[in-house]
C-alpha cells in the first residue's frame, strides 16, 4: 500500500514537473540523508533534519514512527515530541520525478516521567505504569521473595521506568514475587489481568493473594519483543494482590504496564487515538488549548496541571454561578463524520457535583446529550450519536452549574 501511494505521488509530480520548461536541467534526486538531534531540555523531543544535497528541489515528508501521520519537510529542523518511550522508526521519503527513495534511522527514545505520560484510567492497580517510587522501590508494589533481584530500568515502554529482573539460576516461580497492593474485586466477576515484558526467552506467571485462595495463571515466555500477556480470572475474593512470579528462569528481562480491568479482554496500550485531536489537552500553551476554542465563558475555563488523569495537561473548569449549560463552551475542531453512522464520544471528569453535557455542531443540526452529573472521583461519562453532518465539531457545554471540576482524555471513536 506504501508503494502504491508513493507511485501515485510520483505520478502527480511528474505530470506537474513534465508542464515546465524543457530547457530546465533537471536535479538528480540522490539517497536521502538525515540527521537527528535529541533536545536538550527535554528527552521526549528530538529534531530531525534533512540533509540530502538540493533537497528543496523535491517533495520531502517525515513518519515519526510507523503509521504516523506524515509530515512535510520544511527549511532547517522539524521538531517532533513523543509522548511514549520505545525505539521508533523514523523514516523520511523523498520524490522526483523520475523515483522516490526512503531513508530509515532508528531512535531509542526515553520519554521523562516529570513531563506525564498516558495511562489507560480503567486500569485498576495502583502505579501500574511502575513510575512512582525511588531507586529499586516502586509505590504500591512489595518484593515478597527475591526483593534483590528486582532492579528499575530507563528501559521502559511506558513513563520512563519500568521492572528489570536478573535471576542468577533457575528456580521456583514465587521465589522471585513482585506483588500489587490489594485491589477490591467484586466475587464472581470477571477480571483481566496483563502486562508488558521483553527478554530471551525468560518464564513469567501470573498469580493471586491472598494465598489460602490463590488461582495460578499459565506460564508465559518471554520474547526479545515487547509483548503483551493476559490473563481472565473469575475473582473469589473482595481484595485481591496480583502477584507476577518470575524467579523460574534464570536470565535478565523487563517488565512494564501491569494492568487490571474488569470484563474479559485486556486494554491496548495507553493512547491518545482519537478523531478529536488534542483530547487529551497536552498540547497548547497556558491557559489555550491546541484544536479546541471557547465559545463562551472562556475565562472560567484554565489549565490543570497538578490534578491530571493521564499526560501532564487537564481542563479545569471554575464557575462562580450557575447559568444556562451554553454559557461555558468547550468546542473542538471540527471531525469528518459520516452521515449515518455511530459514533461515541468520552471523557473522565471529576470535581464539585456540576452538570455537563455533550452537544455537536453545526447548530442548524445540532444534537444534545443528557446532563451528565460529575462527582468527586474521576469517572469516565459517554455518549453515542449518529452523525447528521460531513463535519462535525464536539461541544462541551458546562455553564449549567457552580462550582469548580477538571477534565482530561476526550476521545470519539466510530462505533
Amino acid at each position: 500500500m506504501k508503494n502504491n501511494k508513493i507511485l501515485g505521488l510520483l505520478c502527480l509530480f511528474t505530470a506537474f514537473w513534465s508542464c515546465g520548461n524543457d530547457d530546465e536541467v533537471m536535479v538528480e534526486l540522490t539517497q536521502p540523508t538525515f540527521t537527528i538531534t535529541e533536545s536538550a531540555e527535554n528527552s521526549g523531543i528530538y529534531n530531525f533534519e534533512n540533509t540530502t544535497p538540493d533537497k528543496e528541489e523535491f517533495y520531502s515528508y517525515w513518519e515519526f514512527e510507523i503509521g504516523d501521520a506524515k509530515v512535510a519537510d520544511q527549511a532547517g529542523p522539524v521538531e517532533h515530541e513523543y509522548k511514549i518511550s520505545g525505539n521508533k522508526l523514523v523514516t523520511l521519503t523523498m520524490v522526483s520525478t523520475i523515483n522516490a527513495l526512503q531513508a530509515t534511522q532508528m531512535v531509542e527514545v526515553i520519554v521523562p516521567v516529570a513531563e506525564g505520560y498516558l495511562t489507560n484510567p480503567e486500569n485498576l492497580l495502583l502505579n501500574g505504569y511502575l513510575v512512582e517510587g525511588d531507586g529499586d522501590d516502586f509505590t504500591n508494589w512489595s518484593a515478597y521473595n527475591g526483593g534483590d533481584n528486582i532492579f528499575s530500568t530507563t528501559d521502559a515502554l511506558i513513563g520512563g521506568r519500568a521492572v528489570k529482573v536478573s535471576n542468577a539460576a533457575d528456580a521456583d516461580p514465587w521465589t522471585v514475587q513482585f506483588v500489587s497492593d490489594a485491589i477490591e474485586t467484586e466475587i464472581g466477576e470477571e477480571y483481566t489481568v496483563s502486562f508488558w515484558g521483553k527478554g530471551n526467552g525468560e518464564v513469567v506467571r501470573f498469580s493471586t493473594k491472598p494465598d489460602g485462595s490463590a488461582q495460578y495463571g499459565p506460564d508465559y515466555t518471554l520474547t526479545s519483543d515487547w509483548q503483551q500477556y493476559t490473563w481472565t480470572i473469575t475473582a473469589n475474593e473482595a481484595n485481591t494482590n496480583i502477584s507476577l512470579d518470575m524467579g523460574k528462569s534464570a536470565g535478565t528481562f523487563v517488565i512494564d504496564v501491569i494492568e487490571v480491568v474488569k470484563g474479559d479482554a485486556a486494554l491496548p496500550l495507553p493512547s491518545d487515538s482519537s478523531l478529536v485531536l488534542n483530547g487529551g489537552f497536552e498540547d497548547g500553551d497556558g491557559n489555550e488549548f491546541a484544536n479546541w476554542g471557547k465559545y463562551n465563558g472562556g475565562d472560567f475555563i484554565v489549565e490543570e496541571t497538578s490534578d491530571v488523569l493521564s499526560g501532564s495537561r487537564a481542563v479545569k473548569v471554575s464557575n462562580s454561578a450557575a447559568g444556562d449549560a451554553w454559557s461555558v463552551q468547550f468546542v473542538s475542531d471540527a471531525i469528518e463524520t459520516e452521515v449515518g453512522a455511530e459514533y461515541e464520544v468520552s471523557l473522565w471528569a471529576k470535581g464539585d457535583p456540576a452538570v455537563i453535557r455533550y452537544s455537536t455542531k453545526p447548530d442548524g443540526s445540532a444534537q444534545y446529550a443528557p446532563d451528565y452529573t460529575i462527582t468527586e472521583d474521576w469517572e469516565q461519562y459517554t455518549w453515542t450519536f449518529t452523525a447528521n453532518e460531513a463535519m462535525t465539531n464536539i461541544s462541551l457545554d458546562m455553564g449549567t452549574s457552580a462550582g469548580t471540576f477538571i477534565l482530561d482524555d476526550v476521545k470519539v471513536n466510530k462505533k
